[in-house]
């Protein structure tokens, strides 16, 4: 009898034992998150990317319930989020907008992690759309004859973008590749930068995102084109490249990554609440400010791009590196 007593003692402190082992994960995934969430930007506060992901942050964090604490980690041509999830934990609590540019680098120089072995990719963004800006006063009318005086000046026609390896610096090297035209590329630190050195005379025209729109706004500037596949709304008098016969154009999507290794059910609340993000009203009101088009991709979408995308932007680099080797 005292036998039968403690076998049925140890058995149900074992059933007991079991419960938790069972409905753990679930019920963990469940609970993402419990503490605040942090977000890498890997540019400057105060500049485009900046103010973008802080609307987003806003929006994503009233979906999960907790907030969103933006970081900036400026330098390394927007790299250093992509690098700082190398040794970060997969648990979800930090991640880092992604610009394009962490697929390019790593065909430029070695970097500390690898795009398709090292981050777990959770949402594509949005887009950005740059504008070819000059001068209100600047002799050319229109983009064909910027460019036929590219064509004629050995020199090159000088422009101003917030970066070498930049979507603004590889598309004018592409149109400077199938026009054969000549350009002399002056990086900024930023775009207001750039954009000093446009309107004191320093460069000849300025390529940016829409921090360009106040100056053509109030008459300091012109826009000749845009480097977008379709006409940009804010700038519905420009054509694009395609339009006057260049097949170029600047595909910049951003997005958010998070370490490599990532829980699948951490990845989609992560994923619902970017998504549902992108509707609200605040944050498209940023996005439209800067002449951004939302450009979501689930994470398995996102992961195929990724693919793609460092694979396309290898060879763009390898086009670039020959050109500077024949000039």
């Amino acid at each position: 009898m005292q036998r039968r007593k403690i076998l049925r003692m140890a058995l149900g402190a074992s059933a007991v034992a079991l419960v938790p082992s069972v409905f753990t994960p679930a019920h963990a995934a469940d609970e993402f998150p419990t503490r605040p969430i942090r977000l890498i930007v890997p540019y400057g506060a105060g500049g485009v990317t900046d103010q973008v992901a802080r609307a987003l942050a806003d929006a994503a964090g009233r979906e999960l319930g907790q907030s969103i604490v933006v970081e900036n980690k400026p330098g390394v041509s927007g790299t250093l989020g992509a690098t700082q999830m190398v040794t970060t934990e997969p648990d979800g609590y930090t991640l880092s907008m992604a610009p394009v540019v962490i697929f390019r680098l790593p065909h430029v120089q070695k970097m500390r992690y690898d795009p398709l072995k090292d981050l777990t990719y959770v949402s594509m963004i949005a887009d950005y759309n740059f504008a070819v800006a000059v001068k209100k006063d600047a002799k050319w009318q229109t983009m064909q004859e910027l460019i036929a005086d590219a064509k004629a000046d050995k020199k090159g026609i000088s422009y101003g973008t917030t970066g070498i390896y930049g979507s603004q610096h590889l598309t004018i090297s592409e149109l400077a590749r199938v026009s054969q035209s000549n350009w002399t590329h002056v990086p900024y630190k930023g775009d207001a930068e750039a954009i000093t050195a446009l309107l004191s005379g320093s460069s000849d025209v300025a390529v940016l995102s829409n921090t360009l729109l106040p100056y053509v706004q109030n008459g300091q500037m012109r826009v000749l084109a845009t480097l977008s596949e379709k006409r940009a709304a804010d700038f519905p008098n420009a054509p694009t490249l395609k339009e006057i016969g260049y097949p170029v154009w600047s595909n910049s999507p951003f997005g958010i990554v998070g370490p490599a290794n990532m829980k699948p059910a951490v990845v989609k609340r992560l994923d619902d609440a970017f998504r549902n993000a992108l509707k609200d009203p605040k944050f498209l009101n940023v996005t439209r400010q800067f002449g951004m088009d939302t450009n979501y991709m689930t994470p398995e979408q996102y992961s195929a791009y990724a693919k793609k995308a460092f694979k396309s932007e290898g060879d763009i680099i390898a086009r670039l590196a020959e050109a500077m080797k024949n000039q």
